[in-house]
């Protein structure tokens, strides 16, 4: 059963199809990623190092920006992302 759905290259996150613990390993097409925080289906999982202020990539087109470094594993939400069209900062 898949677990991640990740539906173009360039996207450095991918939404989870079911509820991640912490210690969950997806091993999925060619990744493999160490769950780091339990994370709720529907919501998203970085597939790869995010750096404060790199732009978020999902479905191949940016939708944020990380307002802190994300590690791979992690939980992406609005607590370490702002929206780009919620933000009024320049980047």
């Amino acid at each position: 059963m898949r677990k991640v759905l990740i539906l173009d290259p360039r996207d450095n996150i991918a939404v989870c199809l079911a509820d991640l613990a912490e210690g969950d390993v997806v091993q999925q097409d060619d990744i493999t990623i160490t769950v780091k925080n339990k994370i709720p289906r529907g919501h998203k999982i970085a597939t790869a190092e995010i750096a404060k202020n790199d732009g978020i990539i999902k479905y191949g087109e940016r939708m944020g920006h990380a307002v802190s470094p994300i590690a791979i594993g992690e939980h992406v939400h609005v607590h370490n992302i702002l929206g780009d069209r919620l933000s009024a900062e320049q980047v």
